[in-house]
């Protein structure tokens, strides 16, 4: 008889929402991470969409140690000396509190006592050397030299999946699989957040930005409002870094900090935190074998994020994979039966939700969010536009279609490799 109906290895969105749902329908679970406390090694975070941790905490947003509520999504493009951004606020936003900004090194203790709320047992500061595997199966987790069995592991130990890896059950990393994210948190009083962002009632905005400015580097940018801090931070792919090979992640930060649109915001602002952690940015190309005899992997640990250059999804997709595991792994119990072909169930209930069905959906979107025109080209092109038709410079006004004639020419874009790009990035987004 094992220790335990399910081991989860990794207190993070996916493992703690894998946990509490096993827990609360009445599974003897151990929930365990390496951090004290749980999340306090995670440095990823930002909106989170509240949708599916409503179907196991139906209370989380008067329960959650949230920021601030998202009315306000900003799009960006930087060169050097100008910005392009477009701004959407809505009131439906505010009447559908749903997207909130979180740190996730409060966010992740909380959701951790929920899975111990819920019956499971949770231990931090437990680093798991490696998978107990017997006949084939994994069988659990081996810890201080000593087994502890389960008849299911659930390893949501984030993108770089020591474990899995380490059994053979995800090849290793490739730097075409994520991208390095570079983060500050910035702390700032609440008046001067809410001044500077025109912000009320506990409202926040999301920005992301493409940052046309740094030479040869595809950089993304983003800046989110919290109670009394912001997030700031870079992403850039892990393959364009190490290709460069010159410029360092913590210069991209800075430079992100010092452009003028950037800096008015952060004035007087104290560096609080300061990390960097991997991405993943894959895609179904990273994805590993989601299940086998005695296991399953879910959340980063799977590939399991998406950015098509407008939004970034990452926690909400670790949430819905964890309750899918768990569904399964209550249902297997059920049967008894913790074969590869039982917990099959779980990348079937997977290819229902949006986790799945936006991974192909964009299974291309790559070649749009790493192509250079999109950093190098595009950001000059719009600033080259606004120049040529918001500039009074005491010259003849010229028809718009003559300005972008004009600008793109300047930029060396011929009409029909314009054209052909347009369309070719319609096409993926």
């Amino acid at each position: 008889m094992s220790d335990f109906d399910a081991i989860v290895v990794g207190a993070g969105n996916a493992g703690s929402s894998a946990a509490i749902y096993m827990a609360s329908k009445g599974l003897n679970v151990l929930l365990v991470d390496r951090a004290d406390p749980p999340g306090a090694k995670n440095l990823s975070g930002g909106v989170l969409w509240g949708n599916d941790l409503a179907q196991i905490l139906p209370k989380w947003q008067s329960e959650a140690p949230l920021e601030r509520f998202i009315n306000n999504k900003k799009l960006g493009f930087l060169t050097e000396k100008s910005s392009f951004m477009l701004d959407f606020k809505t009131q439906i936003f505010e009447e559908n509190k749903v997207g909130y900004t979180v740190l996730r090194s409060k966010f992740d203790p909380w959701l951790a006592k929920k899975a111990k709320e819920a019956g499971a047992l949770v231990i931090p500061g437990i680093t798991v050397e490696s998978l107990a595997i017997k006949d084939r199966k994994v069988i659990g987790i081996v810890e201080s030299g000593d087994t502890i069995t389960a008849d299911v592991t659930l390893l949501a130990e984030g993108v770089n999946a020591r474990l899995a890896i380490e059994a053979g059950l995800k090849r290793p990393l490739r730097d075409s699989d994520v991208s390095l994210g570079i983060k500050e948190i910035i702390k700032l009083s609440p008046q001067k957040i809410e001044d500077r962002f025109n912000l009320k009632n506990n409202s926040g905005v999301a920005s992301e930005y493409i940052l046309g400015f740094l030479g040869e580097l595809n950089v993304g940018g983003f800046l989110y409002t919290n109670k009394d801090s912001l997030s700031l931070g870079v992403v850039v792919p892990m393959e364009n870094l190490r290709e460069n090979g010159i410029t360092h992640s913590y210069d991209l930060i800075e430079m992100f900090k010092e452009h003028p649109s950037i800096a008015p915001l952060i004035e007087g602002g104290q560096v609080a935190e300061y990390g960097a952690h991997l991405i993943p940015e894959g895609g179904l190309e990273m994805m590993p074998k989601l299940y086998g005899n005695g296991y399953m992997i879910l959340g980063d640990a799977a590939g399991f994020a998406f950015s098509n250059g407008l939004v970034l999804q990452g926690m909400n997709y670790a949430i819905l994979s964890g309750i899918k595991a768990g569904e399964t792994a209550v249902e297997a119990k059920l049967r008894n039966n913790f074969s590869e072909q039982s917990l099959s169930a779980y990348e079937e209930k997977l290819n229902s939700t949006y986790v799945l069905k936006d991974l192909k959906t964009f299974k291309d979107i790559r070649k749009v969010t790493n192509n250079p025109m999109m950093y190098n080209t595009y950001p000059k092109l719009l600033e080259s536009i606004m120049l040529e038709t918001l500039w009074e410079r005491g010259q003849p006004k010229k028809k718009i279609r003559d300005v972008l004639s004009s600008c793109a020419s300047n930029l060396n874009m011929g009409r029909i490799k314009t054209l052909r790009e347009f369309y070719y990035i319609y096409r993926r987004m």
